[in-house]
C-alpha cells in the first residue's frame, strides 16, 4: 500500500473524494495546519520584544482603542 498526498482545490474536493471511493481507494481528509500571515508574525515578533502594551483592565484595553 502506498500513501499519496495531493492538493485539491476546495470546490473540487468532493468530485475527487468520489471518484476515489469508487476506484476503491481509501480516502482520509487531512486538515490543513494554518502558519501565520506576516502581520501576524510581526506582532508576536514586537511582543517578544517587549514592545506590547499592558493594560490593568478589559475596560482600559477597550478605552485605548
Amino acid at each position: 500500500m502506498q500513501t499519496l498526498e495531493i492538493q485539491v482545490p476546495d470546490n473540487k474536493s468532493q468530485q475527487v473524494k468520489d471518484f476515489l471511493t469508487a476506484l476503491g481507494v481509501s480516502v482520509k481528509v487531512k486538515k490543513e495546519k494554518n502558519s501565520p500571515n506576516a502581520d501576524t508574525i510581526a506582532a508576536m515578533n514586537e511582543l517578544k520584544a517587549g514592545k506590547g502594551k499592558k493594560f490593568k483592565s478589559v475596560d482600559e484595553l477597550f478605552s485605548s482603542i
